[in-house]
């Protein structure tokens, strides 16, 4: 798991890579903290790159958005693979997240599902 950040005009960018495991939660947790730190609290956390999440992912990801909202802001997920939103689906979590297939105007997205 790789996590890096970026800004845009509304959000803190935080892109994530390869696993998101038991090995790695705890990583990507302080980062997002850490993104959160930013003024405006907004983290749109791209998660196209992510090729397997298990529970411990899915903690952080409600740990970080109960943060998020706590501080006046949000969590939103960018592009998540079909097998992630299987697991929300399945955890009972994919009503709680905000989703956006692109970029570009994550304040005007709804709920996109990628194809399966």
């Amino acid at each position: 798991m790789d996590p890096s950040s970026c800004t845009h005009p509304l959000w803190m960018v935080c892109r994530v890579t390869g696993e998101v495991d038991i090995a790695t939660a705890h990583a990507l947790r302080e980062h997002l903290l850490t993104a959160l730190d930013q003024p405006g609290h907004r983290i749109l956390l791209d998660l196209s790159a992510v090729t397997f999440m298990d529970a411990s992912g899915l903690d952080v990801l409600v740990f970080v958005k109960r943060m998020a909202v706590r501080r006046g802001g949000a969590l939103r997920l960018l592009a998540p693979p079909a097998a992630i939103c299987r697991l929300l689906t399945a955890s009972g979590l994919l009503g709680h997240f905000a989703m956006s297939h692109e970029l570009e105007a994550p304040e005007q997205t709804e709920l996109i599902l990628p194809a399966t």
